[in-house]
């Protein structure tokens, strides 16, 4: 027995041998990769070492936990274009490069544990069909460049709005609301200190001692459009959330109470920053979004939206004059412009910017007229606008102040109407949750039906997909479709209250 021992033991010493060399030489490189990481950022600029050492960390925080993208998303978002990336002479905003990361992070972590999931859902299918409209106007459009950057849009909204459904669960959907809302308070309260302290140029002076907010949005209506957009959000958790506990989520009260007081927080600091930011229409929107929060939350809808509609009409002599002679006054003239000839219309400062809308209207109608099917081309309309602008209004400006004559120049019928099929999917979804779910799943559906309130109101007058805000749209209406169907049975632990209004509800 001895002696065949000693073979084995002989034989194996090459093997044993061969390991511990292997483990020297691991060893060995993972000590020059640490001295030639310290080296670098020793030696590298302090940007480059504070980049590097973010990203390295960021990286492996996203491969462990792949949400954690979402929520600095959530937050990038309104400030991503204070710093741009160019490539290929494409400016990016820092929301892209984390969105391509997040996404890559979470496709890589369901193939690592074989866990796929189907989303079927009419919202999903009718962005399917939108995608669909806009790449068939590839087919007229002149810039590929401008096109692809427009359509590409559109394909990241969809690749976000599916991750988030099928990977997003009701605890972290709480945590992206959190991102959301703090975001949004940072640029509220971004744009008071801008209003007070005039910091702006001078063309956004008000009366002559303020200055229109605009936040980090360089302009005041996409920036009172963003704040509009999460107003809903912060309202639904007001007036929904107060002492409500949800077993076996956020288990503390205090965490409850913390989401709470950051959502008032977040709505006052927010409805302030839109007020100065003198936006027409985000008020408006922000004043449609929140009425169809509230007309929700009633138990009987309609009346009450009637008698809303009965008590403003008998009360508008006492509310009208509280309301900025300005704003009634640009919906006047708006109106009385309509049907004349722009090019005969005599131009001062008291209707340069209504003209100037209606101008870009027209041209709109122009470019439709060209291509009444499938548009003049997705991304193209600043590219035609020269061949159809009205005389003393060559700037394109880059959009037609009208998203819907806007989407009906570029894409024509088929691309507004896949466009509206989906605003007409999500805003039914959003409705039916609204008012047959409690709890958690009822605030994303309150938040989501203002959104889109909000959205459809303002883009009458305004394009609201820039700077990444699609994105925000993206995460809220995702986060309504990882919640249950509205025709779930009652859900266990809600508190006696609720199960009282949702017994009611469905009775």
């Amino acid at each position: 027995m001895f002696p065949l021992s000693a073979a084995a033991t002989s034989q194996d010493r090459p093997s044993h041998a061969l390991y511990r060399a292997n483990r020297i030489m691991r060893s060995a490189l993972a000590m020059a990769a640490l001295a030639s990481l310290g080296l670098f950022l020793a030696r590298a600029p302090l940007t480059w070492a504070v980049v590097l050492l973010a990203g390295t960390i960021g990286g492996l925080l996203l491969l462990i936990r792949p949400v954690i993208g979402l929520y600095v998303l959530a937050i990038v978002i309104p400030f991503g274009s204070v710093r741009t990336l160019s490539v290929g002479g494409v400016s990016l905003s820092l929301a892209q490069p984390l969105l391509a990361i997040t996404l890559a992070a979470m496709v890589a972590q369901m193939l690592a544990h074989r866990r796929f999931a189907a989303l079927r859902s009419g919202v999903m299918l009718a962005t399917m069909g939108l995608v669909g409209a806009l790449a068939l106007s590839l087919l007229q459009a002149g810039d590929l460049r401008a096109a692809a950057t427009e359509l590409l849009k559109w394909i990241e909204f969809g690749l976000l709005l599916a991750i988030v459904a099928i990977t997003v669960r009701e605890q972290q959907s709480r945590w992206l609301v959190a991102a959301l809302l703090l975001a949004g308070l940072a640029e509220g309260l971004l744009g008071i200190h801008q209003f007070l302290r005039q910091v702006g140029p001078p063309g956004f002076m008000l009366f002559g001692r303020y200055m229109r907010a605009y936040g980090t949005f360089a302009q005041p209506n996409p920036y009172g459009g963003y704040l509009s957009m999460l107003l809903p959000l912060a309202c639904a958790i007001v007036v929904t959330r107060w002492g409500v506990r949800d077993p076996g989520q956020l288990r503390s009260l205090w965490a409850d109470r913390l989401l709470w007081l950051l959502g008032l927080a977040s709505f006052a600091t927010m409805f302030a920053g839109l007020i100065m930011s003198w936006s027409r229409g985000a008020l408006l929107g922000a004043l449609a979004g929140l009425a169809l929060v509230l007309l929700a939350l009633a138990r009987r809808a309609w009346p009450l939206f009637l008698a809303l509609g009965l008590a403003a009409v008998v009360l508008a002599p006492l509310w009208s004059p509280l309301v900025p002679g300005d704003y009634l006054s640009r919906l006047d003239d708006t109106t009385a412009y309509l049907g004349q000839d722009l090019a005969l219309v005599e131009i001062d400062d008291a209707n340069f910017a209504v003209i100037e809308r209606l101008a870009h209207w027209e041209a709109a109608w122009r470019m439709f007229s060209r291509s009444p099917w499938i548009g003049v081309g997705i991304g193209q309309y600043p590219v035609v606008y020269p061949s159809v602008s009205l005389a003393r209004w060559q700037d394109p400006l880059g959009h037609a102040h009208n998203y819907y004559l806007h989407m009906l120049a570029e894409a024509g019928i088929l691309g507004l109407l896949a466009y509206l099929s989906l605003l007409i999917a999500a805003m039914s979804l959003a409705w039916r949750q609204a008012r047959r779910t409690v709890g958690w799943p009822r605030v994303l559906a309150l938040a989501t039906l203002g959104m889109l309130g909000h959205v459809i109101t303002h883009s009458m007058v305004d394009n609201l997909y820039v700077q990444d805000m699609y994105l925000l749209v993206a995460l809220v209406l995702g986060m309504l479709l990882s919640g249950p169907s509205p025709k779930q049975p009652e859900p266990a632990g809600t508190d006696c209250l609720e199960r009282h209004k949702y017994r009611s509800e469905v009775a």
